[in-house]
């Protein structure tokens, strides 16, 4: 498994960066059930990078969807009004995504202000 774990400070929290060469190695360690990203990627997702601030809760990062399965994808998630940026829900967290057409994908997790 290609998992590499990089403490990172940022201000006066600290962040886990996590990478992932497969969907099955992000899947294998819990990452979509532990809440960083929900799971609507498609299995075909490669190179994903997650950092996480453990004391705010907050997450960001990328990954590479094939541009065959965008589609799928795109399909659960809402376009923002924002050329290329996309939003999914799920409880009390709200992940925004900026999607190239090539497949590379950046991403934000934040509390959805609306159970605040």
């Amino acid at each position: 498994m290609y998992k590499f774990i990089k403490p990172q400070h940022i201000g006066c929290s600290e962040a886990v960066t996590n990478k992932y060469v497969t969907y099955a190695q992000a899947k294998e360690d819990k990452l979509f059930e532990r809440g960083w990203l929900p799971n609507i990627l498609p299995e075909s997702t490669t190179n994903i990078v997650v950092t996480n601030d453990l004391d705010s809760n907050r997450s960001m990062g990328e990954f590479i969807i094939e541009v065959s399965a965008l589609p799928e994808f795109l399909e659960k998630v809402k376009l923002t009004g924002l050329s290329n940026q996309y939003r999914f829900v799920e409880g009390s967290n709200a992940w925004v995504f900026i999607v190239n057409d090539d497949g590379f994908v950046t991403y934000e997790l934040n509390e959805d202000k609306r159970y605040h």
